[in-house]
């Protein structure tokens, strides 16, 4: 019978890549081998996940799924000193300090609006005065072909009279 290893429990807010999509994960429980997390919807035995909290990340495979927790174990030893202290510097910052999270980070709605509407006006522009000026050389193009006929005459009639 396989011996369980000792674990160590702790309370670590950390995100979780299940394929192209993250996901908030609190880890219950770390072993050497192996943690417990809790999650909104865990992924399904057998499945390869990323558990990332600040710079550690560890790659770990689903071994059970009970509810909301789930059991993963490591394919690499967890440095769960590292993981502790990594979760005892975030919450020791202040937060004007703290790095903000990119999800997180308050979204100025207003600012990309406005510097989507001056993109959008900049192009606008760009196409008029585009359009301005190849209706401007077809103009010149036809008006000087309409008119290099009678100039022709005219200019020969000048020619003639001055002769």
């Amino acid at each position: 019978m396989k011996t369980r290893e000792d674990r160590q429990k702790v309370m670590i807010r950390a995100r979780m890549r299940v394929g192209a999509t993250w996901h908030d994960v609190c880890v219950l429980n770390l072993s050497r081998r192996g943690l417990g997390i809790q999650a909104a919807d865990p992924p399904a035995r057998g499945t390869y996940v990323e558990i990332c909290r600040g710079k550690i990340v560890m790659v770990a495979r689903i071994m059970w799924v009970k509810g909301h927790r789930a059991g993963l174990q490591s394919q690499d030893p967890i440095w769960a000193q590292g993981l502790i202290n990594e979760a005892l510097a975030a919450t020791a910052q202040s937060p004007a300090s703290a790095p903000v999270e990119r999800r997180r980070a308050p979204r100025n709605v207003q600012h990309r609006h406005d510097q989507s509407r001056v993109a959008a006006r900049s192009m606008e522009f760009a196409c008029v005065a585009l359009f301005v000026a190849a209706f401007g050389i077809t103009a010149f193009g036809a008006v000087g072909q309409a008119l290099a006929a009678p100039f022709s005459q005219i200019r020969a009639a000048l020619g003639t009279e001055a002769d």
